[in-house]
């Protein structure tokens, strides 16, 4: 009788998105946080809300969009569709769901520079991606 030691390793794949693509796809999703943030609080003052309202609304909206972008269709934030990347699970590769959204975004404003350093080594992961077994692939 035979065993096997064969162990499955992380294949990194060959269309993981770049650096600077990655970076450009992080500040567009920044900008389109604050922009929402101060659209959805402008509308809410202008349609008489009172300040706890104003304030409930658009911090909640912008947190929404910030820790849930990326299960959008395709896995695809805003930021990451205008520059043909994707997130998807490292494993089935299928589309980044709710979960996986929120537990690679909730990292990055407590641990922003050190989240952003992991990035740099072979799989191109950062400590969010880890957390939540995703990956960012080019997807044009």
């Amino acid at each position: 009788m035979e065993i096997s030691n064969t162990q499955s390793e992380y294949r990194k794949p060959s269309n993981l998105a770049g650096l600077g693509h990655r970076w450009g796809g992080q500040m567009i999703d920044s900008l389109v946080t604050f922009f929402l943030f101060f659209l959805v609080g402008r509308t809410a003052e202008f349609v008489g809300s009172s300040p706890n309202v104003v304030a409930f609304l658009a911090l909640g909206s912008a947190a929404a969009y910030y820790l849930f972008s990326d299960a959008m269709p395709n896995g695809q934030s805003l930021g990451k569709k205008l520059l043909g990347m994707s997130v998807i699970d490292e494993r089935s590769h299928l589309n980044c769901s709710l979960y996986q959204s929120f537990m690679r975004n909730i990292t990055t404003p407590f641990l922003n520079i050190l989240d952003w350093i992991f990035i740099f080594f072979g799989s191109r992961k950062r400590l969010g991606d880890m957390l939540a077994s995703t990956i960012v692939i080019r997807s044009k």
